[in-house]
């Protein structure tokens, strides 16, 4: 982002830069993540990193980003042919990635992060392996001729060994074959519809250790299988509904289906089996949620029947909240319990203390919501059961999270002239919740009122003027107390 002398006239004369326009300004002048000196020259540095594994001549690449504040920082990638990768930066955060060498591969250091704070970036050390692949072959038994299977394999390696270790294959023969570095892993063979697999050789662990292992047998069972239809009346078009089924069919078979429609079916072999039908609220299931049933050989119906629950049976459920400042919005969402399948929920919301439901017979869970500047510290979650009348009040009790101030003042300006800064999260999750905040002021100073956390920060340029002393962009960290102000001194530009 460059910003031109006569391009930056003729915006302050048509009066249109912008805050946006602003930050342009402020990388034109040379105002980034880098030091400045009076004249406003950035003082250029470097990061070096050296490698070690590959053959004398092979060309190696790292790629080096910029991720501090402001738009001024470096993001390019170089290549080299030696032992070294040098790379000129600015003062800032950085990320780099090591680009894949054919052949080789670099494990944790791979990829990582370093920081410029007014000097060069001794080497970072870069290990290279050589890939030597071993066969890891998996057969199996049991399924039709010319059926699709699956097996993914997971390693436990990190960077780039861990893009070679994670694999997934497919055949439609009774073989399909991995090429792996050394490692650990763990198999898992996908689902075929219509088969099973037998005696636990769905998934596994196996070893890579300089040869390749010994082939793994994954034994399908595809016995005939005949459809199990639960058909239900009494629920709304379009309603939700849920059944579990368990047994043994050749195999132990444990499957919940879900609907909204008037049927749902399973595809099971011969064998006995129970189920179990979901509550659904508002409603009543007709006889027994639970029950059991035998598949021999032909098709199987079992009739669900729901009944609306009559009108006035409902009870009514208390939320009281403490700890959250007068008027601020919060809420509940309360959903009927399930072990399986889909449940309905409703959520209230309110200004004031007090939340209440109306509820009919049945098991419940809740959640709590706030705003993010609180932490709930009781009653956020929890379940309640009604059974002819209402639960007792719940109680839930927020605390605000600790802010604490952080002023930048300027000198130099016209009395009155606004100046703007922002202050925002400086990696993802280092603050309790993302923050991007912008201030501006017509006074020497401006203040935050921040969490604990790491951040950086930007003081906007401002047309005709430079910083002379003080960082235009810079990071800082909030920790359980306000940390140092910053100060900045504006001067005439030459």
């Amino acid at each position: 982002m460059r910003v031109s002398s006569r391009i930056l006239a003729l915006a302050t004369a048509l009066g249109i830069v912008s805050l946006l326009g602003a930050v342009a300004v402020s990388t034109a002048m040379g105002f980034g993540g880098a030091g400045v000196t009076s004249a406003g020259v950035k003082t250029p540095y470097t990061v070096t990193f050296t490698e070690t594994g590959l053959p004398g001549g092979t060309t190696w690449s790292v790629h080096v980003a910029y991720i501090g504040c402001g738009c001024d920082g470096v993001r390019k990638t170089v290549s080299s042919d030696t032992s070294t990768v040098t790379v000129p930066v600015t003062n800032g955060t950085y990320h780099y990635n090591v680009l894949r060498v054919a052949g080789y591969f670099v494990n944790v250091s791979a990829q990582g992060t370093f920081n410029v704070t007014g000097a060069n970036v001794s080497a970072i050390p870069i290990q290279f392996h050589a890939l030597i692949p071993f066969l890891a072959e998996f057969t199996e038994t049991g399924l039709p001729s010319a059926t699709l299977w699956t097996v993914s394999v997971v390693g436990n390696g990190h960077g780039q060994e861990k893009a070679l270790e994670d694999q997934t294959a497919s055949s439609y023969g009774t073989s399909l074959n991995f090429s792996l570095p050394n490692g650990t892993y763990h198999y898992l063979v996908a689902k075929v519809p219509g088969s099973f697999v037998l005696n636990h050789t769905g998934q596994g662990k196996f070893v890579v250790a300089g040869a390749s292992p010994p082939p793994i047998l994954v034994k399908f069972l595809t016995p005939p299988i005949f459809a199990v239809t639960f058909s239900e009346k009494g629920l709304p078009v379009g309603t939700n509904w849920s059944v579990r089924v368990h047994g043994w069919g050749g195999v132990t078979i444990d499957q919940t289906l879900s609907s909204t429609t008037t049927n749902i079916t399973f595809m099971l072999p011969n064998g006995t089996y129970n189920y179990a039908i979901a509550q659904v609220l508002g409603f009543n299931i007709n006889g027994s949620i639970y029950g059991s049933f035998p598949v021999a050989g032909a098709p199987v119906v079992i009739n669900v029947g729901f009944a609306l629950i009559s009108p006035g049976a409902f009870y009514p459920v208390a939320f009281e909240e403490s700890g959250l400042a007068s008027g601020t919005h919060w809420s509940v969402t309360v959903m009927l319990k399930h072990t399986f399948g889909h449940s309905r929920s409703e959520t209230q919301s309110s200004d004031g203390t007090k939340i209440f439901f109306l509820l009919q017979n049945g098991t419940f869970r809740f959640q709590v919501h706030g705003p993010r500047t609180y932490k709930i510290t009781a009653g956020g979650s929890g379940n309640f059961t009604i059974a002819g009348s209402s639960p007792s009040v719940f109680l839930v009790n927020f605390t605000a999270i600790p802010t604490y101030s952080l002023t930048f003042t300027e000198s130099g300006l016209p009395t009155g002239t606004n100046w703007t800064v922002l202050v925002r999260t400086q990696t993802a999750g280092s603050t309790p919740w993302p923050i991007h905040a912008v201030e501006t002021s017509n006074t020497t100073t401006v203040t935050f009122y921040l969490p604990n956390g790491t951040y950086c920060y930007t003081v906007y340029a401002i047309p005709g003027y430079q910083i002379t002393s003080g960082n235009a962009s810079s990071s800082f960290t909030v920790s359980g107390a306000s940390p140092p102000g910053v100060s900045v001194t504006f001067a005439p530009k030459a």
